[in-house]
């Protein structure tokens, strides 16, 4: 949790980087104060009374490996 978009902006950046993976930046007020949370945008929900402030791409996406084909033995 952040009380400043610049560093959960930084967070964003960083766990992107690391992980090659989206990530969103969400607003929401506690205790009258504005607070900004990361999320990984894989299965993201919108949590109740956040706002989507941005979102975060990382700058070399990881590639999904499909699994080998497979093969059998007896012919099939």
């Amino acid at each position: 949790m952040h009380e400043n978009l610049n560093t959960a902006r930084s967070e964003a950046a960083a766990r992107a980087k690391s992980s090659g993976e989206s990530f969103c930046i969400v607003s929401g007020k506690k205790s009258e104060h504005m607070v900004y949370r990361v999320y990984p945008l894989k299965g993201f929900g919108l949590p109740p009374g956040g706002t989507l402030e941005e979102v975060v791409e990382p700058a070399v996406e990881r590639m999904e490996i499909e699994p080998q084909e497979k093969t059998s033995s007896n012919g099939f």
